[in-house]
This record gives C-alpha cells, structure tokens and sequence, in this order.
C-alpha cells in the first residue's frame, strides 16, 4: 500500500484518497467523514497540514484478533492534529 501511495502522491498529487474505499481500508462513517474533512483543510490550505493515513489507525477491531492486542492498539478514535504548526486553519 506504501508503495501504490508513493506513487499515486508523485504523479496525481491533486488526486485524494479518502473514505473506505479511496484508501481501501476499513474505516467506519465517522473515520470516513474525517478523512474527507482534513482532505478538505488540506486542500483550502494548499498544503498536507493533516495525514488522513493516521485517522483510525490503532483502533482494534474483533476481526482482527491477536493483530489489536498489540503494543500501542488502544481501540481509542484517534484524533489527527495539525502536522505543521507554523500556520493554523
């Protein structure tokens, strides 16, 4: 997946991947809306202030089984911050 967002960001960098099945994972409504939301920010800011990759990503789902036992997996929303803070929206 690195390696397919490596390149879509260098040669469509106006292309964003959002929601569940823009970044072809699993991220329920209120995840989904999140990305679309910080994608927007990033946008009107013209400039990645937010990584939409981190939104949900240590929160453990039954399916995964021993995987959301892991060092670091609370199962808590993860709520992106700001990844400069020179400037604020």
């Amino acid at each position: 997946m690195g390696t397919i967002r490596a390149e879509i960001a260098n040669a469509y960098p106006n292309l964003h991947l959002v929601g569940r099945n823009g970044m072809h994972k699993y991220n329920n409504q209120d995840h989904a809306m999140m990305t679309a939301i910080l994608t927007a920010r990033n946008i009107m800011a013209n400039e990645p202030r937010y990584d939409v990759w981190r939104v949900n990503e240590d929160a453990e789902y039954h399916e995964t089984g021993a995987a959301g036992q892991q060092e670091g997996a609370s199962g808590l929303r993860v709520v992106p911050t700001s990844q400069l803070v020179s400037r604020q929206i």
